[in-house]
């Protein structure tokens, strides 16, 4: 009864009871109503904060020196702004920031260095919310410098907590790049440029680098074309890019006349097989104008066994071409050089001559970095092209690091699944964390990888432009990707019960308490060398990569394993240590080494030529290791470079030239902070320096060039001399691409500069002075004379680079056009332009831009740039007063 009147109670009120499933229900709804409110938040948030990123100051003051880096570090703040009032504190803000922030100074936020580059900062208990438009500062020290406005990442991002935890990712609006319409290259709104140069500008008062402005472009223009006076016009309208060996200009004589190319040309003289293997380079001559047409010039591909592999002889008259090759990649390049003479915009004729023409180097590389930021098959398949223009012949593909795996590997699914996409999940059971700006989005242009299909259609298309592919998968260091992706395959396989396949290729110890940081501040990035199951790994990556050139009909001869920079791990790992104990001959300290050593094997085992970087070659055993090593020696000249370099040449390794100074495209071209890109070898490698270097004589370059810092160096070589005349066996430029996240500036970063080095590579100047051993070089020690005859080679190939860039532009190629040197004289504005043809402009006060032609009169401030070969994109703008 009691039960009845209640009841009735309740309908009376318009209630009734609650079940257990109904309260559940009730709670779940409310959750998500919470979620959905910290979600709008969120959003909200993202798109009306607004951030400022300042460096103060880049000079360490006595808690630096106490504590971090060496003694390297900077203060920096971000800033927050909202429209609105907002009192919550349940949200994160996460940032990347290359230079690991080991201090904040602001009694409202803290931030925390998470993993890698990744960042996290967060109100504290004094924070009292935001007013709006009120601007709230979070001061920092951070590692090292940031001496360029690109050096911050952009997409930070934020998140709202509710009971669940952290809401859904939000990139914030004002922090995203944006694209300058002139030269088509990202810029950082968010980021407060770099003004002052004594604080922000230089790393220490030492520090005499110089803040190129229009003035010193045109100083340093004019010292370069100080030898105009003795510029034959005819040797650089023919004039190829790489010079070839030996050239005859027929002008005047019996064989004169000009090609005309209007008149296309004819094969006469090839076999099927090599009419086939010459299908690209006909397509360019195609592109350029140079078409094939019944009436055309004969063309005659005459084999002579006695030339070089590359090497070939080239005849050229008004109606008839003599190709003569020993292989076909010999007559390929002839028809890259007879592309290089063709002005595609005038179809001019090109004159009577004779070239005989082979490689100084049998490696001519180009690597670049896929890791970091992917850039697909499109991408890739475009430098290739370019590559074979330049007659470079070698790809270096670094496709995997820390930030992601690039291949589809056969079994190993979730090396790509995960490993090769970056995002927001703390648990990284999706996807890795964000880093170097990646955001929080998992579908974005820096993430993807090679499907098997896709790396077997890049191998053959290189293959068919005559440039093998070298890939690199780095190990043991830089390898969170796959460390990360083979402990998600161990979860997996763990819950399923199946043991065996859970640690079948597992490559970290669960039980290590080692506390270790990597160049990049990750602290959990390195395979554990000392399980049995990384080696099994390291097997199968190797037999599944083997197979998919296989496949391709590429053969692997080359397999770069990395080995660079592996700091401080595994000497709290238990199964190390037992390692350790019953391998008497292996050191606690040692393990890089002795990975090295038994990977190097593994991969001379499979017929493969086992390749690495020099410093994790240097410390290995080469008795322990295979007689045939291919060492990219990268130590940078100022620190003594040129001994490694020696070291591995006298070891009898296979050396390629990789010092940063030069080769590191990915640094700077110009001391500016608007130059992107890292500096801490470099903060100037632009055109003519990549042209002034001798890669067989690296220690003369202290008589040319500085250090990082524009300071003097020496290179001292009496005990480390070259023996029995042995050299390099190639050359090889770099692109790193932690801060190159666009296609675009893939291609700003490596032309024109790429041009220069395949100078180098292909061919060897008159003026380079010869190896001597047991010598000093310094800037007083004036070994090298040839500074005249350089200066006219240079101006040379300076007055040609713009006819090669009308081709690359062609091609969709979207190089850097430096900006011009400029100065006022008398109130007459001079400009001048590192590749003397290129089109110049400027104009004052916001008006139109005019062409400059001839020094013109001006008042107060002028604004200058430069213009592509074909006009579709810009230099920088720069001014003078």
């Amino acid at each position: 009864m009691r039960w009845q009147l209640c009841l009735i109670s309740l309908m009376m009120l318009g209630c009734q009871p609650t079940t257990q499933t109904e309260s559940t229900t009730n709670a779940n709804q409310q959750q998500q109503q919470a979620e959905q409110t910290a979600n709008n938040s969120a959003a909200k948030f993202a798109a009306e904060l607004k951030v400022n990123y300042q460096v103060i100051t880049n000079r360490a003051d006595e808690l630096c020196e106490q504590k971090y880096a060496g003694g390297a570090c900077f203060k920096g703040q971000i800033s927050l702004q909202l429209p609105y009032n907002l009192t919550d504190n349940n949200w994160a803000i996460y940032f990347s920031h290359v230079a690991p922030i080991r201090q904040d100074f602001s009694e409202e936020f803290d931030i925390k260095h998470i993993n890698g580059d990744l960042h996290k900062l967060t109100p504290t208990k004094q924070w009292q919310g935001f007013a709006a438009n009120e601007i709230y500062q979070a001061r920092f020290q951070a590692d090292f410098w940031h001496l360029s406005n690109f050096d911050p990442m952009p997409n930070y991002f934020v998140t709202f907590s509710s009971e669940r935890g952290e809401g859904q990712a939000h990139t914030i609006v004002s922090t995203k790049a944006e694209i300058d319409p002139y030269t088509g290259q990202e810029t950082l709104p968010f980021v407060q440029g770099i003004t002052d140069i004594d604080s922000q500008f230089k790393r220490t008062e030492q520090d005499q680098t110089k803040w190129e402005d229009a003035k010193q472009i045109f100083a340093d223009n004019q010292h370069r074309q100080a030898a105009n006076a003795d510029i034959d016009s005819a040797k650089v309208a023919n004039r190829i890019i790489p010079s070839v060996a030996e050239q005859e200009l027929l002008s005047g004589e019996l064989e004169s006349g000009e090609l005309d190319l209007t008149k296309g040309y004819q094969l006469k003289q090839i076999s099927d097989e090599l009419s086939s293997q010459l299908q690209p380079a006909f397509a360019r001559l195609t592109e350029q104008g140079f078409t094939q047409q019944k009436s055309g010039a004969e063309v005659n591909f005459i084999h002579n066994a006695k030339l070089a592999d590359e090497g070939y002889k080239l005849n050229i008259s008004a109606d008839q071409i003599d190709i003569e090759y020993a292989q076909a990649q010999g007559a390929f390049y002839a028809l890259q050089s007879i592309a290089s003479l063709i002005d595609s915009q005038t179809l001019a004729p090109i004159t009577s001559q004779k070239i005989y023409d082979y490689p100084r180097y049998d490696l001519r590389g180009l690597h670049i970095d896929l890791s970091r930021n992917f850039h697909g098959g499109a991408q890739v398949k475009k430098l290739i092209r370019a590559m074979a223009q330049l007659k470079l012949n070698t790809l270096h593909l670094h496709l995997a690091d820390d930030e992601g795996w690039r291949v589809e590997i056969a079994g190993l699914p979730e090396l790509t699944e995960l490993g090769a996409y970056r995002c927001f999940d703390l648990t990284e059971e999706n996807c890795l964390l964000p880093q170097l700006g990646s955001g929080p989005e998992k579908q974005t242009q820096v993430n993807g990888y090679f499907s098997q299909a896709e790396y077997i259609e890049l191998l053959q298309f290189a293959d068919k432009h005559f440039i093998e592919v070298i890939p690199s998968f780095d190990m043991p260091g830089h390898s969170r990707a796959a460390v990360k992706a083979m402990e998600l395959r161990y979860k997996k396989y763990s819950a399923q019960g199946d043991m065996a396949k859970a640690t079948e290729f597992l490559l970290s110890d669960f039980t290590d308490k080692t506390q270790y940081e990597s160049v990049q501040f990750y602290t959990d990035n390195t395979i554990n060398v000392c399980m049995p199951s990384a080696m099994n790994f390291v097997d199968k990556v190797l037999t599944e990569l083997q197979a998919l050139h296989q496949q391709a009909g590429v053969p692997l001869n080359k397999y770069h394993l990395g080995a660079d920079e592996t700091q401080g791990a595994w000497l709290q790992s238990p199964i190390c240590q037992q390692f350790v104990e019953d391998n008497k001959d292996v050191e606690l300290t040692k393990l890089t080494e002795y990975f090295v050593e038994q990977v190097t094997q593994i991969i001379a085992a499979k017929g493969i030529q086992p390749a690495a970087w020099s410093d994790g070659l240097s410390h290995a055993d080469a008795s322990k290791m295979p007689k045939s090593i291919h060492s990219n020696v990268w130590s940078t000249l100022f620190w003594d470079g040129h001994k490694t370099t020696h070291q591995h040449i006298n070891q009898g390794w296979d050396v390629v030239v990789s010092n940063p100074d030069v080769t590191y495209f990915d640094f700077p071209y110009a001391g500016h902070p608007d130059e992107r890109g890292y500096y801490w070898a470099s903060r100037n490698t632009n055109s003519f320096k990549v042209f002034q270097f001798m890669p067989d004589n690296v220690p003369v370059m202290a008589e040319l060039w500085t250090d990082r810092q524009n300071m003097p160096y020496t290179a001292d070589d009496t005990e480390s001399s070259i023996i029995n005349g042995k050299r390099a066996i190639g050359l090889q430029a770099h692109l790193w691409s932690e801060t190159t996240r666009l296609n675009q500036t893939v291609d700003y970063m490596l032309f024109p500069r790429l041009l220069a080095l395949a100078e180098r590579a292909w061919h060897q100047a008159d003026w380079e002075l010869a190896y001597q051993p047991k010598r000093i070089f310094s800037p007083e020690s004036g070994y090298f004379t040839q500074q005249k005859q350089q200066l006219i080679d240079w101006q040379q190939f300076a007055l040609a680079v713009p006819k090669q860039l009308a081709k690359l532009e062609e091609l969709g190629v979207q190089y850097r056009v430096a900006p011009p040197g400029g100065q006022i004289v008398d109130g007459y504005l001079h400009m001048n332009h590192i590749f003397p043809t290129t089109q110049l402009q400027y104009r004052t006060a916001e008006q139109n831009w005019s062409t400059y032609t001839q020094p013109v009169a001006v008042k107060g401030e002028v604004q200058l740039r430069a213009v592509s070969a074909l006009g579709q994109f810009y230099s920088r703008t720069i001014v003078v007063n």
